[in-house]
């Protein structure tokens, strides 16, 4: 015999498979809700980092230029003839090795191989809150010539000045407005100004 089931028996053995497939969709939701939002709390903080590495950067490269424009082609600047040296200019200006200003000149002379300051003396901050700061070590005088005067530099009666440049290495230090830190170095020829 043919068994039927009646309609509301039917009915009263699925009522709770309604329920359980709907607290399991709510739980696949959560858990795509739940990642969607640590993705984008970790975008963010990766483009936080992204832009406070960025200020540093150009907080460093800031560094390189306001040393080359206002130290060596300013305070330095007056080397080219010969008149003075590095380190008269560097105590009449009471720049010393502590504040970032030091002489390498002559490695086998103890007393002008100064130790490098390991960060600046003086930091200065920047208009969007980054700061740079930098170190100049004067290595010495380069021989060579400018591309203005060729073979100049072969004859005894050559000028000082266009056979010998200056030669500086300049570190400069840039910190973010977080904690992002870099550090450039460049080694710079000098030219008269």
């Amino acid at each position: 015999m043919n068994k039927a089931l009646h309609p509301v028996a039917a009915i009263r053995r699925q009522q709770g498979v309604s329920l359980l497939v709907v607290l399991i969709l709510l739980l696949v939701m959560s858990l795509l809700g739940i990642a969607v939002l640590r993705s984008s709390a970790l975008q963010e903080r990766m483009s936080a980092n992204m832009v406070d590495r960025n200020e540093a950067v150009q907080a460093a490269e800031t560094g390189l230029v306001v040393a080359q424009a206002t130290v060596i082609k300013g305070t330095f600047n007056a080397m080219w003839n010969g008149s003075t040296t590095y380190t008269a200019l560097r105590t009449a200006g009471g720049l010393t090795c502590a504040n970032g200003y030091c002489d390498r000149s002559d490695p086998t002379n103890a007393d002008t191989w100064q130790t490098a300051p390991d960060k600046p003396a003086t930091w200065t901050t920047m208009a969007n809150g980054a700061r740079y700061g930098f170190t100049v070590e004067y290595l010495g005088n380069a021989k060579g010539e400018s591309s203005e005067v060729r073979g100049v530099c072969n004859t005894s009666s050559a000028p000082r000045y266009l056979c010998e440049r200056p030669m500086f290495r300049v570190t400069s230090y840039g910190r973010g407005r977080g904690v992002a830190q870099v550090v450039l170095q460049s080694n710079i020829i000098s030219q008269p100004q």
